[in-house]
């Protein structure tokens, strides 16, 4: 069994912002029993080392041992109960994302800290629990391109876009499936933090960031769109 807990404030190297950035912001990123790991410690790994500008902490319905789907467990230092107000929140999905859907307490919660959220943002079918919370509602939005028609059944009011990696809806931001959250995490980190931090990270990190949100080879490979 492998735990991890997570406070990030030190980064692996200081970037210099070229955009304005609020003093200090907080990131809560929402794990339930059956969260796919690359879709939070994707993310995590990019906004873990923004600077001390920036404070992560990871929430779940009660605090403490949250089993993934692949089966290694992440310590959440705060339950819905006691989490502080939240700057920035991502949801990533898994195949607990379904029962999620139906959790009227967290989606209250999620409801409620989205209000004065300055941006949330989802990974893969973690879309479906923002549109069960009625966050998406009228705006346009994408998900996990493997399980379309069941990741967007919660969100009849939503503009399901088939083919992006992202989509960028001002203070709501969605990904397509698994990996496609680094990119989207990047994006919005370029938003808040400016291009050349979002870069830096990248290139620490050796991963090849895809820029343009319309790249999606994968709605092809699931017959969404035409060849």
């Amino acid at each position: 069994m492998l735990l991890v807990g997570l406070t990030y404030t030190v980064p692996i190297v200081a970037a210099e912002n070229d955009a304005p950035a609020k003093s200090k912001r907080t990131l809560g990123v929402l794990i339930f029993p059956g969260f796919e790991l690359l879709e939070a410690y994707g993310p995590l790994e990019m906004w873990g080392n923004v600077g001390k500008q920036l404070k992560v902490v990871v929430v779940a319905a009660e605090k403490g041992e949250v089993a993934s789907a692949q089966g290694p467990k992440t310590v959440a230092e705060f339950g819905l109960s006691d989490c502080p107000k939240l700057d920035l929140i991502l949801v990533p999905g898994g195949f607990g994302a379904l029962k999620a859907t139906r959790d009227e307490k967290l989606l209250e919660w999620l409801r409620s800290q989205s209000q004065e959220a300055e941006i949330t943002m989802s990974v893969c079918n973690g879309a479906s629990i923002l549109a069960a919370a009625g966050l998406l509602d009228g705006r346009k939005a994408t998900t996990n391109k493997a399980y379309w028609n069941m990741a967007t059944a919660p969100g009849k009011k939503v503009n399901w876009i088939k083919q992006a990696r992202w989509v960028d809806d001002g203070n709501v931001v969605t990904s397509s499936g698994v990996s496609a959250g680094i990119d989207m995490s990047l994006h919005v980190i370029a938003r808040l933090y400016g291009d050349t931090m979002a870069t830096r990270l990248a290139n620490i990190a050796e991963y090849e960031w895809h820029r343009d949100p319309s790249w999606d080879p994968f709605a092809k490979l699931h017959g969404l769109v035409a060849e």
